[in-house]
């Protein structure tokens, strides 16, 4: 592996033979933890509330609490391992091992799991199965108080994920098959129901990925005697082991000497990198749409197999590549050896370092790359190592594809010209690798000249010079003789278009409670209602995914369905605060920073509207011929408080317009309209972006239902989708007629006109839109303040 930048985080080991002192790091993948165990407990506390057994859960208990007593010893014995006393136990036994970090997470991720337990059980109130028709056998005394959530089931998932960093894989399943069995075990001595349990693994899950992303996790690190053991079994036996001084990911780099006398490059293979868990590479395919940062998911023999094919392949094609002298891997255990070239990294020379004479042989090892067909997925600054005679080499095949596409390797090409002209002009980086690839690898290579296109290490790095990658695209266009289409930046809103258009939101708010004659939307809700407010949450998420969908339809560039949502949220808040202006032109950068062409990233906006428009006017037809063929759209009354509603969505209106004329006064002129409709998509791609609109659109509608009951709403099923889609339409064709304040009050005197209360009406209303427009709102204008110099702005 050469002078990878990249410093992974990640879960390692430390029980391992042969393995070093661990440092702790942090992962993101703990907070994605965190985050799914919350949506997943918030769904089973939905649940719990209810105050109704479910067939399916019954029948569960009963087949558990009906075990035989002959197994009440072994099973008791167990369930202690969720009690308070096994946790400072255990924390000790640490401690005595001079396991410090270990006992402080144990102790930790217990005590968090126990308050979170103790508050779970006082808010949802839900009995043991000892006061519910389950016919519960009672193997112990059972104590009094609430069921949800097990409380020994919670501090054992709490234990075993906090120790699951400090074991082996091996001992890793054996501390959750231990937990697990708790959870089982509180069902069979009839403490606890089965949705008590799940409840208790998932708060034990939460505490201790929350501790592990606060305070870190450790490392693996290989000592120098456990590599010489590996390469005396593998028959290759090395002295001098040592180090080396770079940082690697997945991996930790060794130099050392060969008994012939030749100096060695040793990369050792994580055993178990973090970064190959299944659920933090499937989050990283969803929103990124891309692995190329992490480790790869194969065995360890076969990722060493894999990176010597791939550099012996592109050695054998000519290009510039330290000869394999090992690859080897069994038992969890493999590395890869390579001759040691006595060379500095492009990422280490200085600018004048960096001549045109040196450029030109880096393209030329690029282009046999490219010939070759191997994308090198990595193909930094830094693994581009330059010896004495000044010729380039090179390294760091361990993410490297052989037979990859065209487009693969144009991402290599523009990987490396972004990563050096962070350490060159752009100017001189644009006019070499024109002269060294040509006109047309270069020319493809554009479209991945975009933030959102590169490596998270590029990513970093620009963050330091935001406009090294703006300057280095327009030479490179210059030197291509292309034209090139810039959007307009929109400048930051000020205070004064701020408070405009909060005191409209708050206008709104404050006048719907007011009208309503409540104090409060939450007074509205009924003790099943909460069920349904669950359901308009989830309805409203999935809502956003369908419409990021239909978004990546119409877009000229597969994209994740992650950047599309946040696309999505982004132009929200953009269209909140600049106007529908705004939104095209934010949206139509962020297309363009995450490699689409200038000029299809213009006119995607229009596709992705055009798509929508028949999309709600496929629903709005639909369920308008649903209700009337259930016979409840024929009965219309004049609307409670017309004139308050009217004089309310006016004021909302007009404050959040005259926040808008703040921005636009200060703004440069916006790109000007260009009209794209969908023919040029094709007849597959049409019909998927209008589908998922529709999706999309007919989701919100199921939301808005589920708010409406969720505060005791009346109006059927059929009449309230009809009226949202019909109003939803509108607002699409008509954009004015959907602007904050009026999108309120049209859809209230709808309800009202259909005889639901008024009280309801405002308070479902202001869920809905809750859910659906301010929320994504505000939070796509926090994400671009937050993110503006890394996407688009």
């Amino acid at each position: 592996m050469g002078a990878s930048t990249i410093t992974s985080v990640r879960r390692g080991a430390p029980l391992l033979p042969g393995t070093g002192r661990p440092a702790a790091h942090r992962h993101p993948g703990d907070l994605l933890r965190v985050g799914l165990g919350i949506a997943l407990l918030g769904l089973a506390f939905l649940v719990a509330r209810r105050g109704q057994l479910s067939i399916f859960e019954t029948d569960v208990f009963r087949l558990i609490n009906d075990l035989p007593a002959l197994i009440y010893v072994p099973v008791w014995t167990v369930m202690q391992l969720g009690n308070g006393m096994a946790v400072f136990v255990l924390a000790g036994v640490a401690a005595l091992a001079r396991r410090f970090r270990m006992a402080r997470d144990l102790l930790l991720a217990a005590g968090l799991a126990s308050l979170a337990t103790t508050l779970a059980k006082a808010w949802v109130g839900r009995e043991r199965p000892g006061g519910l028709p389950v016919g519960a056998v009672l193997h112990e005394a059972i104590l009094g108080g609430n069921g949800f959530v097990s409380g020994h089931s919670a501090v054992a998932a709490a234990l075993a994920t906090a120790a699951a960093p400090y074991l082996s894989r091996r001992l890793r399943r054996v501390a959750w098959a231990l937990a697990l069995t708790v959870g089982l075990a509180r069902i069979y001595v009839g403490a606890h129901l089965p949705l008590d349990v799940l409840g208790g693994l998932l708060v034990g899950w939460i505490s201790g990925s929350l501790v592990h992303y606060v305070f870190g996790v450790p490392r693996w690190e290989p000592t120098a005697a456990h590599v010489a053991d590996l390469l005396a079994r593998f028959g290759l036996p090395a002295q001098q082991l040592r180090p080396a001084a770079v940082h690697a990911r997945s991996s930790h780099p060794f130099l050392g000497t060969a008994a012939d006398g030749r100096r060695l490059f040793i990369k050792v293979l994580d055993p178990d990198p973090f970064d190959r868990d299944w659920l933090y590479r499937g989050a990283r395919m969803l929103v990124v749409g891309d692995v190329k940062d992490v480790g790869a998911l194969a065995s360890l023999g076969r990722q060493a197999v894999d990176e010597a094919v791939a550099a012996m392949t592109a050695r054998e094609r000519g290009v510039r590549v330290p000869p394999v002298l090992l690859a080897r891997g069994t038992d969890g255990r493999a590395l890869v050896v390579q001759e040691l070239v006595d060379a500095r990294s492009l990422e280490s020379l200085s600018p004048q370092e960096i001549t045109a004479d040196l450029l030109g042989r880096v393209w030329e090892q690029v282009a046999g790359l490219g010939a070759a067909r191997i994308a090198h997925r990595d193909l930094v600054a830094s693994n581009v190592l330059v010896d004495r005679a000044g010729d380039p080499w090179i390294v760091d095949f361990g993410n490297a594809e052989t037979g990859a596409d065209a487009d693969a390797v144009a991402r290599d090409v523009a990987e490396l010209m972004t990563s050096l002209a962070l350490r060159s002009a752009p100017e001189v980086i644009a006019d070499s690798a024109v002269a060294g690839l040509g006109r047309d690898v270069v020319t493809h290579a554009l479209p991945s000249l975009e933030p959102l296109s590169l490596s998270a290490v590029t990513r970093a790095e620009l963050r330091t010079e935001p406009t090294r990658l703006d300057d280095l695209r327009r030479e490179t266009y210059r030197r291509l003789a292309l034209p090139e289409t810039e959007l307009p930046r929109l400048q930051p809103a000020g205070v004064l278009a701020w408070l405009a258009v909060l005191a409209g939101a708050a206008t709104v708010f404050v006048g719907l409670q007011a009208i309503g004659g409540t104090t409060g939307v939450l007074a509205e809700v009924e003790f099943e209602g909460w069920r349904w407010l669950g359901a308009a949450v989830a309805i409203a998420f999935v809502s956003r995914a369908a419409a990021a969908v239909a978004a990546r339809s119409a877009v000229d560039r597969r994209l994740a369905v992650g950047r599309m949502y946040a696309a999505d949220l982004v132009t929200a808040g953009a269209a909140l605060v600049h106007g529908r202006p705004g939104g095209r032109v934010v949206a139509g950068r962020y297309y363009e920073r995450a490699g689409v062409l200038p000029g299809s990233a213009v006119h995607a906006y229009e596709r992705i509207r055009s798509g929508t428009t028949l999309g709600a006017a496929a629903v709005a037809a639909a369920s308008v011929v649903l209700a009337l063929a259930d016979g409840r759209l024929t009965t219309w009354r004049y609307p409670d408080s017309l004139l308050a509603l009217a004089a309310l969505g006016s004021t909302a209106f007009l404050l959040v317009s005259l926040g808008q004329a703040f921005t636009r006064r200060h703004a440069p002129a916006s790109a000007a309209r260009q009209r794209a409709g969908l023919r040029r998509l094709g007849g597959r791609r049409i019909a998927t972006v209008v589908g998922w609109s529709a999706a999309a659109i007919a989701l919100e509608a199921a939301a808005l239902v589920a708010a409406l009951h969720g505060v005791g709403g009346h109006v059927p099923v059929t009449v309230s989708a009809a009226v949202y889609t019909v109003l939803r339409l509108f607002w699409v064709a008509l954009p004015a007629t959907g602007a904050p304040g009026i999108a309120e009050v049209s859809l209230v005197l709808a309800l009202t006109a259909l005889g639901e209360p008024l009280t309801s009406a405002c308070a479902g209303v202001l869920v809905f839109r809750l859910l659906t427009f301010w929320a994504p709102a505000v939070l796509g204008s926090l994400l671009a303040a937050r993110f503006a110099h890394r996407l688009f702005l």
